[in-house]
């Protein structure tokens, strides 16, 4: 009996002390090697302040930078002004129609006392002329490939073109109109806008907004263009 009781109390002293070794395995760490541990571990989203507390970056790849726009919000593209919308010239010009400009053509008849001369310009390039034709004793002053035209001197002018440059101040008793026109009225407009940065009178100015379209929708007469290219 004497014999076995130191035994068993050996076997117990090893019992124990390998369970102390494995006791301080379980428990949590120290508090300063649980913070080396979160430092030095892979984060996301994670940045270290200079008091070595762990906040959340505004900066992370994880967090997302990118607003999504309300319904009712316009982009920047829909809150742009057009060149050619009212906005954007405070000037309005006369807008004349189909008949007007029937009215106002070249006629056997004698002119009445109210008619008022008119000067006829398409803007559209001379290609598109060849395949339409012009609308009778209009000019050709094409908008995109001749956009100085209208501030040439007129000797500079006659001389690109072949023909007088358009003054409405010229005509008798009162100034002619000069209306423009185009295939659907938005170069019209802007040959309009051009012509008052010229120098021209707004109150000589006048736009065929149904233009080309409208004329030919109308029926309206077709003067073949056998003009050259500018």
């Amino acid at each position: 009996m004497a014999s076995t009781l130191p035994s068993k109390i050996q076997r117990s002293a090893i019992v124990l002390s390998s369970a102390a070794v494995r006791i301080p395995a379980r428990i949590a760490v120290s508090p300063a090697a649980a913070l080396h541990r979160a430092i030095s571990a892979p984060t996301r989203g994670l940045v270290t302040s200079p008091q070595n507390r762990v906040l959340r970056s505004h900066l992370a790849p994880s967090c997302s930078l990118q607003t999504k726009s309300s319904p009712n919000t316009k982009s920047p593209r829909q809150v742009q002004r057009r060149w050619d919308s009212d906005e954007a010239s405070p000037i309005k010009f006369r807008e004349w129609g189909f008949e007007e400009i029937n009215a106002a053509l070249p006629t056997s008849t004698p002119i009445s006392p109210s008619h008022k001369p008119i000067i006829l310009i398409d803007v559209r390039e001379p290609a598109e002329l060849k395949g339409t034709g012009i609308i009778p004793s209009a000019v050709c002053i094409p908008l995109a490939s001749q956009g100085d035209a209208l501030y040439l001197t007129p000797d500079e002018f006659e001389t690109r073109f072949g023909f007088a440059k358009p003054d409405p101040a010229e005509s008798e008793d009162e100034p002619a109109q000069m209306v423009f026109y185009c295939k659907a009225g938005v170069r019209a407009k802007a040959a309009a806008q051009m012509a008052v940065q010229a120098g021209y009178d707004p109150a000589n100015l006048g736009v065929y907004m149904g233009s080309w379209l409208d004329w030919e929708a109308h029926g309206g007469k077709v003067e073949k263009w056998e003009g050259d290219d500018f």
